[in-house]
């Protein structure tokens, strides 16, 4: 993928902005007891489901600040080009044109929320990690997204390029939107 960098800063900032408001609107005058609710015994409810999109984002929130720390404004850099891994990694993690997530991906334990979930505190705790997304992602047109590097919640070992570690992380998010609606649709 070859894009305009503001264009790109654009449609990810939309994209974030479109993922709280519709995960608010799942959620809207949903009761606790609802809210975590599992979709069958083994799988989990909403807040957990929206707890891991906080805890899955956090490492980014820090690798993306450091990776920004540690280089300088570019902007004279106009286009973002992704590479094959952020392709990849992206095709793997989003659901498909048609809303179907392709693949179940184990997730790693530390962001496996299992507990029962206060409402308030969950649904605040993800607005604020993705609107400071947000507010990152309009930092990024000072940046060259396809020069910087950022670690990956696998390591410092894998890292994808700063356009491509957003496109991972809204495809993660879309992901679990599908997810979220389908678990709704199976408890109400």
């Amino acid at each position: 993928m070859n894009i305009q960098k503001q264009e790109h800063v654009r449609n990810t900032v939309a994209g974030f902005e479109s993922v709280i408001q519709e995960a608010q609107q799942l959620v809207d005058g949903m009761t606790k007891h609802q809210l975590n609710t599992p979709e069958t015994h083994d799988k989990w409810g909403m807040l957990q489901c929206i707890k891991h999109l906080s805890l899955s984002a956090q490492p980014y929130l820090q690798n993306i600040e450091k990776a920004l720390d540690k280089n300088n404004p570019n902007p004279q850099i106009k286009t973002f080009q992704s590479s094959w891994k952020g392709d990849l990694f992206t095709k793997l993690i989003s659901p498909s044109p048609e809303g179907e997530v392709r693949r179940p991906i184990q997730t790693f334990s530390s962001m496996n929320p299992i507990e029962m979930l206060d409402m308030d505190d969950t649904l605040t705790e993800f607005v604020k990690v993705h609107t400071e997304l947000i507010e990152l992602v309009k930092v990024l047109g000072n940046y060259d997204l396809t020069r910087v590097r950022v670690a990956t919640a696998l390591g410092p070992i894998i890292k994808l390029r700063m356009g491509d570690a957003f496109r991972f992380l809204l495809g993660h998010a879309e992901r679990h939107l599908v997810q979220l609606k389908r678990i709704k649709s199976a408890i109400t």
